[in-house]
């Protein structure tokens, strides 16, 4: 009898290690009694859907405190992936940039300043502050982007996916789009806060308004305070243009990506992340062109538009039509193609540096 309880205690005990352990490492212990019951095939496809998905949908209910601060910690290192990722891009990339916005800054019939090729201190103008005022923003926009995209998506599937339990109303791929475009487009409302203020030095630098960085910050201080910083118009023209521009890229990228993976089991090759990074860089750059042009204007010349995106959208129409809205969109794909092309090569190999 003493050996019987002896046997029975043991036993317990090793389950309760068992259970410890699967807590500790997070992992979900079988059940004895469910492995033994043979699953019917839609149940069994069922099951086998769930265990793609993070556990913030499986079990149903609110994401679990683990779910979020993996997600919190994805999100982080995707902000550090994406921040370096962006300065290094920004760095090569940057005479093209410093063009664009010569282009669509000179008024028809005001004769802009000229900007050659040889003219090596203009086009590296703002370099400085691009390189660095990038960082912060894009890593938190990406930081941003990834959390939203690990929380927004499995809620998405589970209230209108193949995981609802009644009928489902979309497929799974159609919630994870538009988890994509939520997602793309909650990081880049943040985002575009920090960016204004480095985008308005940036552009007035690139137009040589100010030969420096540092005369540039302590001439607009001193001229308008912070709100030469923050022109009227500055943010919701950025937003206007960013959030399009971020959820057509992103789409556009995601969508790339799920095709190749799917069909090679290399999922991390140099080349394809470069090649997805130009086609979704070059969709998003040229459809959002024409705000391009209304936000460059407003943060390089926002008095004279009185700050409003209408006011500086009808103004760049009777000047020059529908044409005066592609200015410069030459050029911003030529910085943004290879732009996006190296950043998201730089990202997804930063991404497997961390570990993302």
């Amino acid at each position: 009898m003493i050996e019987c309880l002896e046997i029975v205690f043991l036993l317990w005990l090793l389950q309760a290690m068992r259970v410890s352990a699967c807590k500790t490492l997070q992992i979900q212990p079988p059940s004895t009694t469910a492995a033994d019951i043979p699953a019917r095939p839609a149940v069994r496809r069922q099951q086998q859907s769930l265990l793609l998905l993070p556990d913030t949908c499986r079990g149903g209910g609110r994401p679990k405190k683990n779910s979020l601060a993996s997600a919190a910690s994805e999100g982080f290192r995707n902000s550090l992936a994406s921040g370096l990722a962006a300065a290094c891009s920004k760095t090569i990339l940057a005479p093209f940039d410093t063009i664009k916005t010569v282009q669509q800054q000179a008024r028809q019939g005001m004769g802009g300043k000229g900007l050659s090729f040889v003219d090596a201190a203009a086009l590296v103008a703002g370099l400085g502050v691009a390189a660095i005022g990038a960082m912060p923003s894009v890593g938190l926009y990406f930081g941003i982007y990834s959390y939203s995209k690990r929380i927004i998506t499995p809620r998405l599937r589970q209230a209108v996916g193949l995981t609802r339990e009644k009928s489902f109303v979309m497929s799974d791929n159609a919630a994870r789009r538009i988890g994509i475009a939520a997602s793309a487009a909650i990081g880049n409302t943040f985002a575009s806060f920090s960016r204004v203020p480095y985008e308005v030095v940036k552009q007035q630098l690139q137009t040589g308004q100010y030969p420096n960085t540092r005369k540039a910050l302590t001439a607009m201080f001193r001229s308008k305070g912070m709100r030469a910083f923050f022109p009227l118009g500055g943010v919701s023209i950025q937003m206007v243009r960013d959030i399009p521009y971020a959820i057509m890229t992103l789409l556009t990228y995601e969508a790339i990506q799920e095709k190749w993976t799917e069909k090679s089991q290399l999922q991390h090759q140099g080349w394809k992340d470069m090649a997805s990074g130009a086609i979704a860089g070059g969709v998003g750059s040229f459809l959002t062109n024409p705000m391009d042009v209304v936000k460059t204007r407003l943060q390089t010349q926002p008095e004279l538009y009185e700050g409003s995106i209408l006011i500086c959208a009808r103004e760049t129409y009777i000047e020059g039509g529908s044409a005066a809205f592609l200015r410069g969109s030459f050029p911003r794909l030529m910085h943004k193609v290879p732009a996006n092309s190296l950043f998201f090569c730089f990202y997804e190999a930063f991404k497997r540096m961390f570990n993302c």
